[in-house]
Order: C-alpha cells, then structure tokens, then sequence
C-alpha cells in the first residue's frame, strides 16, 4: 500500500479506536517512557503537544516540567522546516497555533536539541524497526537528518505495522514505546 492509502487507513482505524484503550494505552506508555534511562538523563525533552486521539504528551510535559526538565515544542514551521522553543507553562495556557495545536509564545527561546536530549517523535503509526509513517510534510526526518538527540516514537498497540513503506529520506526513530513494549532497531 502506497504511503497516501495508508494515511487514511490508519486515520480511519484511529477514529474507531475505543476511548478506553485510548486512556489504557496513553497510561501505559507514558509510564513505560518516563523509566526510560535516556529519559531520566535528558536535560530537555522536545515533544510535540497532543491533540485528539494521539497519544498524549501532554501529561509527559506536565510531568517534565514537576521534575525540573526543559521542554520544547515545534515552532516556525515554514517552507517545510521547523524549529523547536522552550516553553514554561502547561500547554493548557499556551497560543494555539496552526491546526489549533498549542504552540511556544512568539517571543520564547529557539534551541537545538543536543546528544543527551530527548525528542519525542509523533507519526500515525509505526513498525517494529521503528521507522513511521507521519502526517507527510516530511518536516520530522529533516529535522531528525540534522540532530543527535535520543529519538523515542510513541504508538498504539493496535496501531503498529509489520512494515511502513519509506524511502530514502525517512528515519527511524532510535526507540519505540507501545502499551506493550519497547522496541529498539
């Protein structure tokens, strides 16, 4: 299946998700990824900020925030690059910003994460050798292409794919966390 159909298929089997497994699963894994070494060492943890039935990061933010982690979150999306800036405050109080997705204020610090940070890596799904299948704007794997941080995709269960067709742009991330699992290529 071509990564387009596959968009939609996973987009349809999102949608049909039950809303407890959602919150079983959100549970899960975030617990599975905060006793993850590389994040308990990760000085900033760059993330993005959850909406709808992704998994949730806004827990995790909340989270890195009570423990005195540096949090980052995608900004300045423009002709298909991104940048990340520090937030201080729960995504419940930030600008949304397009798609309605909380965003860092305009004035907030652009930083670049290093080798012993953390980035949390959305996708619609994933497969087992940790390469994903994203929202296609490809705005991930050029950022990915040029930083050394700890990558960590987060996934459903019921989400995750024997193999999701990439080409030579895309990156795996370096680990993924399911409700079940932790997988690294």
């Amino acid at each position: 299946m071509d990564k387009k159909s596959l968009r939609t298929e996973i987009r349809r089997r999102i949608s049909l998700l039950d809303s407890s497994y959602i919150e079983e699963s959100n549970s899960s894994i975030f617990e599975k990824l905060i006793c993850l070494p590389e994040f308990i060492s990760a000085p900033r943890v760059f993330t993005y900020c959850s909406v709808s039935r992704e998994v949730d990061t806004r827990k995790l933010i909340n989270h890195c925030f009570e423990i005195g982690k540096s949090v980052a979150l995608p900004t300045n999306l423009f002709e298909g690059n991104m940048s990340f800036a520090l937030i201080n405050k729960s995504p419940e109080h930030l600008p949304a910003g397009v798609l309605s997705i909380p965003e860092p204020l305009p004035d907030a610090e652009i930083v670049f994460p290093r080798e012993h940070d953390l980035i949390i890596v959305p996708a619609l799904c994933y497969d087992l050798n940790c390469y994903r299948l994203g929202q296609g704007g490809g705005y991930y794997d050029r950022f990915l292409s040029k930083c050394n941080a700890y990558s960590v995709g987060l996934c459903r269960e019921l989400l995750l794919l024997e193999e999701v067709p990439t080409d030579k742009f895309d990156l795996p991330t370096k680990c993924l966390i399911t409700e079940k699992r932790i997988a690294r290529p």
